[in-house]
C-alpha cells in the first residue's frame, strides 16, 4: 500500500497549517505555516518567526527569485525577502498596495509580482512598487495565483475570474493594469 510519512510540530515543524512549499537552488524545502517558516535540510527543521526578523508568522506564499533570494508573502504584514542571513521587510509602508500577499511570481524579465488579497496586483521592480486595482481595470482586488505562460503572457486568479495581462502590454508599458 501507500505509505506516507508525517511531519507536525513534535517532529520540529513551525506550525500545523502549511499554506505553502517551496524547494530552493540548494535543496532545502521551505514550509509556510500559520505559526512561521520552517526549512527542512532532510534531517532536522529550522524555524523562523518574527523573532528572526520574519514580518509576520502567518505565510501565505513563497517564491525563490533569480538571484537566490527568497520571498515570503504573509496573511497580515506584506511581504519578507530572505538572503539567506537577513530578512528585508517589504510593507504599505514601503508602497505595497496590501499586507495580504496571496502569490508571488518572478516574470522572465526579473520583476516580482505580487498578488494581494484586497489590493490587487503590485509589480516590483526592484526598487518601488506598481499597483493595478479594479480601478485599472482588474476584474477583482483578491488575487489568489498568478501565473506567465510561454507567451510572457501574465494571467491573474481572481475571486471574480481569470484576468489576462499579455505581453505586448508589458513590453510597451501600455497601462491596461500595469
Amino acid at each position: 500500500g501507500i505509505k506516507f510519512m508525517h511531519f507536525g510540530v513534535a517532529q520540529g515543524l513551525s506550525g500545523e497549517s502549511i499554506t505553502s512549499i517551496c524547494e530552493d537552488k540548494n535543496g532545502n524545502l521551505w514550509f509556510g505555516t500559520e505559526g512561521g517558516l520552517s526549512k527542512y535540510d532532510g534531517q532536522t527543521f529550522t524555524n523562523f518567526t518574527k523573532r528572526e526578523g520574519l514580518i509576520d508568522n502567518h505565510i501565505r506564499s513563497i517564491l525563490q527569485d533569480k538571484s537566490g533570494n527568497l520571498w515570503f508573502g504573509t496573511q497580515d504584514g506584506g511581504v519578507s525577502k530572505y538572503d539567506g542571513k537577513n530578512f528585508t521587510d517589504f510593507s504599505q509602508k514601503e508602497g505595497l498596495s496590501h499586507n495580504a500577499v496571496y502569490s508571488i511570481l518572478e516574470n522572465r524579465r526579473g520583476k516580482l509580482w505580487f498578488g494581494t488579497f484586497g489590493g490587487g496586483i503590485n509589480k516590483y521592480d526592484g526598487e518601488s512598487f506598481t499597483h493595478s486595482t479594479e480601478g485599472q481595470g482588474l476584474s477583482n482586488n483578491l488575487v489568489r495565483c498568478i501565473f506567465e505562460d510561454k507567451g510572457a503572457n501574465l494571467w491573474l486568479g481572481t475571486n471574480d475570474g481569470i484576468n489576462k495581462y499579455e505581453s505586448s502590454d508589458i513590453k510597451s508599458g501600455n497601462k491596461r493594469f500595469l
